[in-house]
């Protein structure tokens, strides 16, 4: 929010998954006293399998269409864009409308605040260039200030290319809000004040036993409370239903990196079973697929660390998420 009100042009909220960034994007933009928009890229790409400029531009309108206010008081500038209808408190797009024609707009409105959750997916816009977009808008649009989350880390500093200098946004400046899993004591807290604030008593060897199962993992506590709350299970069903939601939760999101290559799988599970060392985890993974060479796996192995699943320390390689791990060791 400091960044936000000193006129930050370019904000990252970086973290793995369930770490909380989209929750904490929500509270901000509820918070602020700027209008701000907001699209879901990974939900937008799920969608329409693409991530194009009229689908986003859709979504960025979609989202003025409810606010009647706002969109009165930006009536006569949209209006100036081509390919954009205004009809009541309704906006419509045609095809050929021009994204930077919309961002010109929004800044001579005056503050706006543009946020991109799940950002890494604007890589697959086709033809429409997205960092240069954020490019010319962090040069040229003073009012505005982006905001992009990314749990897929490497994936989302892959597109937008800082250190190239042949990339669209080399060496602009990004203010970075890095968030990282909850400490014991914090995770701890945070499940005794949800409890309290629902009126209901736990056991302390209950909650003590979540923390450690959950490991600072705010998304899997937060699951865990809502179970015993919402659904009045106890600790140990709700333990039960965390994972086997989880699995669900995982196959879904890994379906896709799966689809190009079974040797994903292999690979969790090696390093879910302890094998940390690149050539453990190579020699399972042929023991069980067969020979890949060094080249074909590195990349392999170095995408799972890009698309946040794995995190690597020293020299070796571990599955950042508790729930996740377990899952892959016993599956």
């Amino acid at each position: 929010m400091k960044a936000i009100d000193r006129g930050e042009r370019l904000i990252l909220i970086l973290g793995s998954r369930r770490l909380g960034k989209s929750s904490l994007l929500n509270v901000v933009l509820n918070e602020i006293e700027y209008p701000s928009i907001k699209v879901d890229v990974r939900e937008t790409y799920s969608e329409f399998s693409s991530v194009n400029r009229y689908v986003i531009g859709r979504m960025l309108l979609s989202s003025l269409s409810g606010r009647k206010r706002l969109l009165e008081e930006l009536r006569m500038l949209l209006r100036n864009v081509k390919g954009i209808t205004i009809s009541g408190v309704r906006v419509e797009i045609a095809k050929d409308f021009s994204i930077v024609e919309l961002l010109e707009a929004l800044n001579e409105y005056g503050r706006f605040i543009i946020a991109f959750d799940e950002a890494q997916y604007l890589r697959f816009g086709g033809a429409t260039r997205y960092d240069g977009i954020l490019a010319y808008a962090v040069d040229n649009l003073e009012n505005l200030t982006f905001v992009l989350t990314g749990s897929e880390v490497g994936m989302l500093f892959d597109f937008l290319r800082f250190d190239d200098p042949r990339a669209p946004l080399f060496g602009r400046y990004h203010h970075d809000v890095v968030l990282s899993r909850f400490s014991r004591d914090l995770s701890l807290e945070f499940l005794k004040s949800g409890f309290r604030e629902a009126g209901m008593r736990t056991k302390e060897e209950e909650l003590e036993d979540a923390v450690s199962t959950f490991d600072g993992v705010v998304g899997w506590l937060t699951l865990y409370g809502y179970l015993r709350v919402a659904r009045g299970l106890d600790h140990g069903k709700a333990l039960e239903e965390v994972f086997r939601g989880a699995k669900a939760i995982v196959e879904s999101e890994l379906s896709r990196l799966f689809s190009y290559s079974p040797r994903y799988r292999i690979m969790l599970k090696a390093i879910a079973l302890g094998y940390s060392r690149w050539r453990d985890i190579k020699d399972y993974v042929t023991l069980k697929l067969g020979y890949i060479n060094d080249s074909n796996f590195s990349k392999l192995l170095e995408n799972l660390v890009k698309s946040g699943y794995v995190e690597k320390k020293g020299g070796r390689y571990y599955i950042f998420d508790p729930v996740i791990e377990r899952i892959f060791r016993e599956g």
